[in-house]
């Protein structure tokens, strides 16, 4: 591996476009992602050979054909490593990557982090049964292998993640049995202004719309989760309404048959490199929890170091490509490549669509009663097994920070890192809103990688 100028972590749409800006510029780029093909997740392509329905819009599959084909151009100018992790990093500029039988500490001369979000879960009766998972995950399945998780699918939580993830399921074959939000969708019409300078977004949320409308598939707004049930696996989704609160009214319940529940109630951003570099953060509920603090090109208060895209705040795909370019072009300054050419382009239409984000953003407001929805006996922490009850005695013996929830009751100590428990563990604790919560602190060993690959580190020349 010849030594890069910059290293971009991610490459979804942000990482992408850093990655293409950077090299453009003339640096040494080399682009990191734990994907076995570049896309993320919002542009994942389909595994070789595998078939299947289309679920895209056209609209979102133009998109994806020419960020791909900008970076099919680019790449042979970029060193890329898929099914690669970066598990720590050090310093700001010493990134440890690891595959499946190497490892790798690297430091360039500046690191684009777009790490993008993980998708932000809240605990109610039974969601631990097998058939209940994130509605990302159906995504990523239909995407990436054309594989439909289930038959009779329902989905619950907020934001319009739930109505595309829907309208693709039914273009699948899926019979949907029902869409749970518990925020209404058309506030966003308040705000004209930016829904026609998002207006491509906005064509394709109206035609997941329509497509559940032909399907007869009932979209419930201002309804959540009551409990999933079943034996082995779950069976049926009880769902109800909420007076405002988030309290869900029982008594007007709703039962659906089913094989499979998809949950989405927001996202949370994975900043945990930037934190593990030193990077100050602030909380933000609505944007994606622990948010990096950021200059206007995607610097932060570590020189060399630039966050990228939704990792910094959820702003959508298309606010994550133009803010990508930013900060590659940034970060190959830094590295000694000055800008050839202008971003006014990028700036305007990455301020297009964080305005777009800013008037959808009610959709992902959780009412404070949400985290009221698990029993004493609901698992909180997945992977530790760690219930509601067991958490509540930790914070009344007194250990109400994060870290100190962690040590005394194990939640957080698991596989994940604490990306699923994390938030309700706040909630729990009384800050679920605080801007001013701290986060669990990051730790070197951020992603599992084997101690074969570690123990085999090759030195760079």
């Amino acid at each position: 591996m010849t030594l890069p100028d910059v290293v971009v972590i991610g490459a979804g749409p942000a990482g992408l476009a850093a990655a293409i800006e950077a090299s453009g510029q003339g640096a040494r780029v080399l682009l990191v992602d734990e994907g076995a093909r570049p896309g993320g997740q919002i542009f994942r392509q389909s595994t070789p050979g595998i078939g299947g329905p289309p679920v895209l819009t056209a609209g979102e599959a133009a998109r994806r054909r020419r960020l791909l084909a900008r970076y099919d151009a680019a790449r042979g100018a970029i060193d890329e490593r898929f099914g690669t992790a970066v598990t720590a990093n050090f310093d700001g500029l010493q990134v440890l990557v690891a595959d499946d039988t190497s490892s790798r500490l690297v430091q360039p001369k500046a690191v684009v982090l777009a790490t993008g979000l993980s998708e932000l879960t809240v605990p109610f009766p039974g969601w631990t049964l097998p058939g209940v998972v994130t509605a990302g995950a159906l995504q990523t399945l239909l995407k990436a292998d054309a594989i439909r998780a289930g038959n009779r699918i329902a989905l619950a939580g907020t934001g319009p993640l739930l109505l595309a993830v829907a309208a693709q399921l039914v273009t699948a074959g899926a019979d949907v049995r029902a869409v749970a939000l518990l925020n209404s969708p058309w506030t966003a019409l308040r705000h004209p202004f930016a829904m026609w300078g998002a207006r491509a977004v906005v064509r394709d949320g109206l035609s997941y719309l329509a497509t559940l409308r032909r399907a007869g598939v009932p979209v419930l707004v201002g309804w959540g989760p009551l409990a999933a049930e079943g034996g082995t696996a779950v069976e049926r989704l009880a769902l109800a309404p909420h007076g405002g609160d988030g309290r869900l009214k029982a008594e007007h319940r709703k039962v659906f048959e089913v094989d499979t529940v998809g949950v989405n109630f927001g996202f949370t951003a994975n900043s945990e490199l930037a934190r593990m570099a030193g990077v100050p953060v602030r909380f933000d509920a609505r944007r994606g929890g622990w948010l990096p603090e950021r200059q206007d090109d995607g610097a932060t208060q570590v020189p060399g170091l630039y966050v990228a895209g939704d990792g910094a705040g959820l702003g959508g795909a298309l606010a994550a490509e133009s803010d990508g370019r930013i900060a590659g072009a940034a970060a190959a300054a830094f590295a000694g490549y000055p800008a050839k050419g202008s971003l006014a382009e990028a700036y305007r239409a990455r301020a297009r669509h964080w305005r777009f984000q800013a008037a959808i953003a009610p959709q992902f407001e959780l009412p404070p009663a949400v985290w009221d929805w698990a029993t004493d006996d609901t698992v909180i922490c997945r992977c530790e097994g760690v219930r509601r009850a067991r958490i509540e005695r930790t914070i009344a013996d007194g250990h109400v920070t994060l870290n100190a929830i962690k040590r005394n009751s194990r939640s957080g100590m698991g596989l994940c890192g604490g990306r699923v428990c994390l938030r309700s563990v706040l909630a729990l604790s009384g800050h679920a809103d605080d801007a001013a919560a701290a986060p669990m602190a990051a730790r070197p060993g951020l992603k599992p990688v084997t101690l074969a690959a570690l123990a085999n580190r090759i030195e760079e020349a």
